[in-house]
């Protein structure tokens, strides 16, 4: 693979004074050329960095720019172009973000029929701020729209507290194999049938979320290399990492069962030969008679367990890829309603000591 790297420093701009290192390659699955463009504070850093990302390339076979996958940020894009249409990029301002805000949130979900969420317009501007901003270390627009521009506000995203009950998820599980009973007519007569369920892959990739915490992209970008069965750790390469930060992730016993299961089914270099679970997963949750879950709160729930278990909040964020302990407090440590009630119990036992106590004064008063 060819690669070109350049280090530079920048003289005017956000990022003045700064070390700029950038990659350029030749993505071997597209055909495209991407770019990487990184920056650091000295020249030795920045020298050190561009090795990094150099290896990482390579070892990705140019995959470093697939953090998130593209299924997800196509519609934000597609999304963008019919607000922005044919304009070009240097007549996007500030005032032309706003409008697109206002624009996206007086918009109906096709699928919903209701209004577009305020989580969902955030996530197209951040896609739209890493291109703009792209553009502007390139020099192809003068001026930075989103610096000092309050567009993306995450303050007004309704958090999302979803958790797995063990019984969801045993029956989750369950949908995942065995036999179950079908309904359907042919030529106006009702007929039942028996089908078997045989999905060892999912099986295993809702295990694996569920006890090591990792995310989608990243359970389905693992290679057989990065499981070490002896040892019970997942690696999780930074190129596949929403924070482009290696970590290691718990290996449990019985995901370890299961990749080992599937092992024998699974020749290539990859457990999980397929980029999407969306309909399996959507199949296996409609069985387990289970609404309203997404597959990211698996995570949610593997974090959250972990708390519960006793495991200290910085070392459940770290092990879960938080490169901040504000995320792991805000989301992931959602038991309100359990919280709330062993407080409540502990006011009321605490007021019936109190009055107790008030009420035994009172006698030896009288």
């Amino acid at each position: 693979m060819k690669i070109r790297d350049k280090v530079f420093k920048r003289k005017s701009g956000k990022s003045k004074d700064k070390w700029i290192v950038r990659i350029e390659y030749l993505d071997e699955t597209t055909g495209k050329t991407k770019y990487i463009e990184r920056q650091a504070d000295r020249k030795g850093d920045a020298s050190d960095l561009r090795n990094k990302l150099i290896n990482d390339v390579r070892n990705s076979h140019g995959q470093v720019a697939g953090i998130r996958s593209i299924h997800s940020v196509k519609p934000q894009i597609d999304n963008l172009r019919l607000f922005f249409g044919k304009r070009l990029i240097k007549d996007i301002t500030t005032e032309s973000l706003i409008d697109y805000k206002l624009w996206r949130l007086k918009t109906k979900t096709e699928q919903l029929g209701r209004p577009v969420k305020i989580a969902t317009v955030n996530r197209a501007l951040s896609a739209m701020r890493k291109m703009m901003r792209f553009a502007f270390s390139n020099g192809w627009v003068l001026k930075d729209v989103f610096l000092n521009a309050k567009v993306i506000d995450m303050s007004n995203e309704i958090e999302r507290h979803r958790l797995l009950t063990l019984d969801e998820e045993m029956r989750l599980l369950r949908s995942c194999q065995g036999e179950r009973q079908i309904v359907y007519k042919r030529k106006g007569k009702e007929i039942k049938a028996t089908i078997s369920i045989n999905n060892p892959f999912l099986k295993a990739i809702i295990i694996i979320a569920l006890d090591s915490a990792m995310r989608l992209g990243e359970i389905l970008k693992l290679h057989w290399q990065d499981i070490d069965f002896e040892n019970n750790l997942i690696r999780v390469l930074a190129t596949n990492t929403k924070t482009e930060r290696e970590r290691f992730a718990p290996l449990s016993r019985r995901a370890k069962r299961e990749l080992e299961k599937i092992k024998e089914i699974s020749p290539g270099e990859k457990p999980f030969p397929f980029a999407d679970i969306k309909r399996s997963y959507a199949t296996a949750k409609k069985l387990a008679g289970i609404e309203d879950l997404h597959f990211h709160d698996l995570r949610r729930t593997a974090i959250t367990r972990w708390i519960q278990q006793g495991t200290p909040l910085a070392l459940a964020g770290k092990l879960g890829g938080h490169s901040q302990l504000q995320t792991t407090m805000k989301h992931y440590t959602a038991n309100d309603a359990d919280s709330i009630k062993e407080i409540t119990e502990r006011m009321n036992n605490f007021h019936s000591q109190l009055n107790e106590a008030k009420q035994i004064e009172s006698e030896l008063v009288n």
